[in-house]
């Protein structure tokens, strides 16, 4: 064993004895502790070689593991990229669909209300006309509830007629089809109504188509 080589290079193959019996001589007792703390260093040697081993290999394997995780994070944030760019176009054709269906709904509740308005106007012509025929006032009256009904029903839906009498031309809201001299109004002045201009929730639903005041030079 290393101690017995190390005790007998030491003490020149001396014996261990009871009693010392000189400086060069050890007693049995004191010769069994250092051998058991030579054995004891001995195993806490090999195993801290043992440690040792095992330190690197742990280190060799965590550095592997840290290659991997890299490589699984560097994957994860393309899958992540992926999906972001994904949600973000699935938004954003959500949001096309929206606005595209509240445009439809709106351009067909605007050409419906234009039809309404052109029977609305039918209505009125008509109940002008029975106005001058010599029939019941009953059906007259009778006529009258079914136009008043109906601009009832156009106004519910936020359908209101111009008052454009008066009111200066708006290209926006009006549509010249006659120029009149006039030496009494300012220019541009609207004198006549031909046919009738809507507004549909303060929007423009139905231009009027009206005459215009021209001063002569």
């Amino acid at each position: 064993m290393v101690f017995d080589n190390y005790v007998n290079e030491f003490f020149g193959r001396q014996k261990p004895t009871q009693k010392k019996s000189s400086d060069n001589q050890i007693t049995l007792d004191e010769y069994q502790e250092l051998r058991r703390k030579a054995e004891k260093y001995d195993e806490l040697k090999q195993e801290y070689k043992n440690l040792e081993e095992q330190t690197e290999k742990l280190q060799t394997q965590i550095q592997d593991q840290q290659e991997k995780n890299q490589e699984l994070q560097e994957q994860l944030d393309k899958y992540y990229n992926s999906l972001a760019r994904v949600q973000a176009d699935f938004q954003n054709y959500k949001k096309r669909i929206e606005r595209d269906n509240i445009n439809y709904r709106k351009y067909a509740t605007e050409s419906i209300l234009k039809k309404l308005i052109n029977h609305y106007e039918d209505l009125k012509r008509s109940l002008e006309i029975l106005n001058t025929l010599d029939i019941s006032d009953s059906v007259k009256k009778g006529y009258e509830m079914i136009v008043d009904n109906f601009k009832k029903l156009l106004k519910e839906e936020g359908v209101e007629q111009m008052e454009c009498i008066g009111e200066e031309f708006d290209p926006y809201r009006h549509e010249a089809m006659l120029v009149e001299n006039n030496e009494y109004l300012p220019e541009d002045t609207i004198l006549e109504v031909f046919e009738n201009g809507y507004y549909c929730n303060d929007k423009v639903l139905r231009p009027a188509r009206v005459s215009v005041s021209k001063q002569s030079n």
